[in-house]
């Protein structure tokens, strides 16, 4: 799956027949008749690292509106890995300053 926004509108472009599992086609037709994407949910799996593409591969489940959902993989670039790493990290953190902070959520 890749996404771009092109300041307009964001596109998703999802892999079809990934390890994920079976990706049915992309709708056809204007973009504008597509489901909106709710969420996109990280699957309870491993992320895989390929050596030979140099892109990592993380399972996950998109969800839309409507209440259909599809299954496939996010690709990350090595920067966009890293970039990722970084920023979950940071909300793990702030997570877990907030739990275990005596006045943060118990």
């Amino acid at each position: 799956m890749s996404i771009s926004d092109t300041g307009r509108a964001t596109h998703i472009q999802v892999a079809h027949g990934t390890e994920a599992g079976d990706v049915p086609p992309a709708p056809s037709g204007p973009i504008a008749s597509w489901p909106s994407v709710h969420q996109v949910v990280p699957l309870r799996r491993d992320t895989a690292y390929d050596l030979e593409t140099d892109k990592a591969r993380m399972p996950v489940e998109i969800q839309f509106a409507d209440g259909s959902t599809v299954r496939t993989e996010m690709i990350l670039n090595p920067s966009q890995l890293h970039a990722a790493g970084v920023q979950i990290e940071r909300a793990i953190l702030t997570r877990e300053a907030a739990h275990f902070h005596p006045s943060g959520p118990s």
